[in-house]
């Protein structure tokens, strides 16, 4: 059962800086702006009619997803004829979030709150940036969050079903067949930036997370995971609004199985930040020597030992006023001591956060769509399983997750999650359906 829970190293692997997913009503989604229409009618209506506000909103809100300059000279052109809309003030503040310029968004929140027109949202909504952007301007800032909770999954160990029968003749082991189980899990993640303030936007970065989960019944798959990555980020283009950085890092990653030390990694990685237009890039490379331990469970995990190599790239950006996409897709080579168990894997992932406020008093609720896939190519039979068959399993996800605001920085959160996964060989052939939820704190 060694090769099932391979996909415990390539799970960390595919996580090449901090914490993909969290947070995951990006600043994208705070801009207030719902107009639509075609860049060009309403640039020309714009130049016509400068001092109309319905024009300038629209072509703004519009140009805002692809030129954050022009949105910005046109919210300001709109403050020229009327300094007292407060809305227009959060607008700017914004743009000016997004580009990093976080004394000119902290200066027009600021104003925004003090203007009569301002709504009890609105108010809301600034607030809360406001927070945020306070703690950016200081020079060692955390963020993270801390989640527990509750949940069951139909397939914890994703094992087969029992009429599963080994080709090589060997018995399947009973106490890894399909079964369903609940659990409590914890997690958290703490996120670290030093600014260096040497005018060129130097920093050091390092996150920590971890994750664990405890089975009522089936102890065998109780897990736990932690890893660290940290290193410096040298900006490449300092004074750009769509800067250029570079980040060499260290990673160090360490999992338990059935609450006994399974694995454990050291490595190393490089990472680009760009960003195109409204897109921002992150290309990613890093190698993480594996080492596995046997136990009374899993006694063949070290066959499993060996470099994992793994390339890829996570992107997002804005879609409409409210919603985003983040994406990641990567390629992983596992070189194992044990031949069978070395693997080529192919993995994309695809998250469509959108925030909203279904009460209307700005409080943000976080809806997320989540879909994925991974291909698992090993490189020669193993003899143990079918010794004339090279496995080849793909798994499909889907998901749906949901943040709740509850008090303060305080959410309920739920995942749902079904995976399927296909399989030449019919013991890594399997179905999982997972729920879990529970209160997170974020920071």
């Amino acid at each position: 059962m060694g090769r099932v829970f391979v996909r415990i190293g390539f799970a960390v692997a595919l996580a090449p800086i901090g914490l993909f997913g969290l947070g995951a009503g990006s600043i994208f989604a705070q801009t207030s702006a719902d107009f639509s229409g075609t860049l060009n009618p309403l640039f020309l209506a714009n130049l016509a009619q400068p001092s109309d506000i319905s024009n300038a909103l629209q072509y703004a809100a519009s140009a805002s997803v692809d030129d954050i300059e022009s949105a910005i000279g046109t919210y300001e052109q709109l403050l020229f004829y009327n300094p007292t809309l407060s809305k227009i003030r959060f607008e700017l503040g914004v743009l000016y979030y997004r580009l990093g310029s976080y004394e000119m968004a902290r200066g027009y929140f600021k104003s925004a709150l003090e203007q009569q027109d301002c709504t009890p949202e609105l108010r809301r909504r600034m607030e809360d940036l406001l927070v945020d952007v306070d703690k950016q301007l200081l020079a060692d800032r955390f963020t993270g969050f801390v989640q527990t909770g509750l949940g069951y999954q139909t397939n914890p160990g994703g094992g087969p079903g029992p009429q599963t029968v080994l080709a090589s003749g060997r018995s399947f082991d009973s106490r890894f067949f399909a079964k369903g189980d609940g659990n409590w899990f914890g997690a958290f993640a703490l996120n670290y930036v030093h600014d260096f303030e040497n005018q060129r936007g130097d920093t050091f970065e390092a996150t920590v997370q971890g994750y664990d989960a405890q089975q009522f019944s089936l102890h065998q798959f109780d897990v736990g995971t932690i890893e660290l990555r940290a290193g410096p980020r040298f900006v490449l283009t300092p004074g750009s609004p769509y800067a250029v950085s570079i980040k060499p890092y260290v990673v160090a990653t360490g999992a338990l199985l059935a609450d006994t030390a399974y694995s454990g990694g050291i490595g190393g990685g490089m990472t680009l930040h760009a960003t195109l237009g409204n897109v921002a890039i992150d290309p990613f490379a890093e190698m993480v020597q594996q080492s596995f331990r046997n136990s009374s469970f899993y006694p063949l995990a070290s066959n499993l030992s060996g470099p994992l190599t793994t390339i890829g790239l996570q992107a997002s950006g804005p879609v409409a006023s409210g919603l985003s996409w983040q994406t990641r897709g990567a390629f992983a080579h596992s070189s194992a001591s044990f031949g069978p168990d070395s693997y080529d894997a192919y993995a994309a992932d695809l998250w469509l956060p959108w925030n909203f406020s279904p009460l209307g008093d700005g409080r943000m609720w976080t809806l997320t769509p989540i879909a994925g896939l991974t291909h698992w190519q090993y490189s020669a039979p193993d003899p143990n399983i079918d010794p004339l068959t090279t496995p080849r399993t793909t798994e499909w996800r889907v998901g749906l997750g949901l943040d709740v605001p509850i008090w303060s920085k305080v959410y309920m959160s739920t995942l749902v999650q079904y995976r399927a996964d296909t399989s030449n060989i019919p013991a890594f052939t399997m179905h999982d359906l997972s729920i879990s939820g529970g209160p997170t704190f974020k920071f």
